[in-house]
């Protein structure tokens, strides 16, 4: 990998946090991008882009910090930063700066994780991979005159090494890629819009058999989605029995609890209390876990923390106890967990804070299904649920598919959701138009009662925090059911 060549970096790095008797951690990345927007069958945008640079944080023996980094790797770079941001961490003592002094309790860690990628980012030439996704656009605009549809693929070849004082030097590769596509129906005033996409780590995404058929049967399935909400009516506001899902239980275990449970904001989570994680309260049913940590082939996927620890897998949630929080070396003390290796970055140029990976929503004996996820119709679920008894006839019951974003209060555990469509399940479902899904985030893991499928953890996005944006995915089972709660609202008319 490009990042094994800077020996003789790491070692001024170390000759000068010797001569000045100075902690220190340094970081240097690698990063290729290529982006390809296709709209309605033509090139809108091709975009290349590359970063390489270093960062330096350095520490003060009573725990002041001081960060510098540059788009430039040299010794002579290394040195430059390293007394820059030795001037800041000693600046900090005159302004009585908060200090932290946990990096000096870190133990050495040697490690190399390479990705192994099948279809290389430069293995295919430009003008066939712009072919073949002008062909997958087209292919779903060709379904209907009333199709609009833009495609997106993105590729990202990012390298890491980090090192500090105590003679940790740790390499790893976070490849990762997508094809996103934005499907839009219209009807004279009228518009919906749907989404599908597919993730991984290259170009098979664009190759492979498997992949290739999952995204044309997620886009075909979210083309006639778009077609059938254009006169769909909307649905009346109230507190039902729902059914979600897995990218709407992602977004619940990413937004609505997984940053509430991020220790560097546990002063204003509702997961604290005067500055504590509240390990051991009681969240869910006992069947319930929320997981988060990094699985390889993930769009998320880091194996190693932004200061050079390994990425732990972490139940915040054990079968429905608060177990340990997302934590970062700087804050988990303060908090009162151990340090999970949750430090991420987006680039050399921040500062690691705590951040999820892959956030996951499991629950013990899900109702078995056999068929993929994307053939189940509304049909097929109601079928599912009555069989299971998990509904009988006549019950009003609401299908929510599809997360489209929201907000989220952690002091609070408010949340408030957008997803695609409602469906009212019957043995000839209603389709609607989606609505706000909220609530209060306690309330919702305490009313999941069952399961159905098995894991499904590619709901992708991009996590957005204290101006930082890290790739997230996750997701659950197929659907999870939420008994119906006060707390828990569809909005309408």
């Amino acid at each position: 990998m490009k990042t094994e060549q800077y020996n003789s970096v790491i070692m001024a790095c170390h000759d000068r946090g010797t001569a000045r008797g100075m902690y220190f951690i340094g970081r240097i990345q690698h990063r290729t991008d290529l982006g390809i927007h296709i709209n309605n069958g033509k090139t809108e945008e091709i975009s290349t882009g590359s970063l390489a640079g270093m960062g330096i944080q350095v520490f003060t023996e009573e725990g002041n910090m001081g960060f510098a980094a540059s788009d430039q790797i040299s010794v002579e770079v290394a040195t430059t930063l390293f007394d820059k941001a030795a001037f800041l961490a000693e600046a900090g003592s005159g302004y009585q700066s908060e200090t932290n002094r946990e990096v000096y309790k870190l133990k050495p860690l040697q490690r190399r994780v390479e990705v192994p990628l099948k279809y290389p980012h430069d293995s295919m030439e430009l003008g066939e991979i712009e072919e073949r996704l002008r062909v997958l656009n087209q292919e779903i605009g060709a379904m209907d005159s009333r199709l609009s549809v833009r495609t997106v693929l993105r590729l990202t070849n990012e390298e890491w090494r980090i090192f500090r004082s105590d003679g940790t030097d740790v390499i790893f590769n976070t490849p990762r890629a997508f094809i996103f596509h934005s499907i839009t129906a219209k009807s004279g005033e009228e518009t919906a819009t749907t989404y599908a996409n597919i993730s991984g780590s290259d170009l098979g995404i664009l190759l492979e058999d498997e992949p290739q058929n999952r995204l044309k049967r997620r886009s075909q399935k979210a083309a006639r989605l778009a077609l059938n909400l254009l006169g769909a009516p909307k649905f009346p506001g109230g507190n039902y029995k729902l059914v979600i899902d897995y990218a709407l239980a992602k977004g619940l275990a990413h937004e609505a609890f997984g940053h509430a449970a991020e220790t560097d904001g546990i002063d204003s989570s509702i997961l604290g209390e005067n500055g504590k994680f509240r390990k051991g309260m009681i969240v869910s049913d006992q069947r319930l876990s929320i997981i988060d940590g990094p699985l390889e082939g993930d769009y998320a996927y880091q194996p190693i923390s932004a200061i050079g620890t390994e990425r732990q897998t972490v139940r915040i949630v054990d079968h429905g106890r608060l177990n340990t929080g997302l934590a970062d070396i700087f804050s988990a003390h303060r908090a009162g967990v151990e340090p999970t290796g949750a430090e991420r970055v987006e680039s050399i140029f921040h500062l690691p804070i705590a951040r999820m990976s892959n956030i996951r929503i499991e629950f013990d004996n899900p109702i078995p299904v056999d068929q993929a996820f994307e053939t189940i119709t509304a049909k097929d679920l109601y079928r599912m649920l009555t069989e299971a008894g998990l509904m009988v006839s006549g019950e009003k019951v609401l299908y929510l598919t599809g997360f489209q974003g929201g907000q989220v209060n952690p002091a609070f555990g408010d949340f408030v959701f957008n997803c695609s469509a409602i469906y009212e399940l019957s043995e000839e479902p209603v389709l609607y138009k989606p609505a706000i899904f909220s609530g209060k985030i306690l309330s919702v893991l305490q009313s999941v009662s069952a399961a159905l499928g098995e894991l499904q953890l590619d709901a992708m996005g991009t996590c957005g925090k204290m101006g930082q944006g890290v790739p997230s995915c996750g997701g659950s089972h197929y659907f999870l059911v939420i008994d119906q709660n006060p707390d828990v609202t569809i909005g309408g008319e």
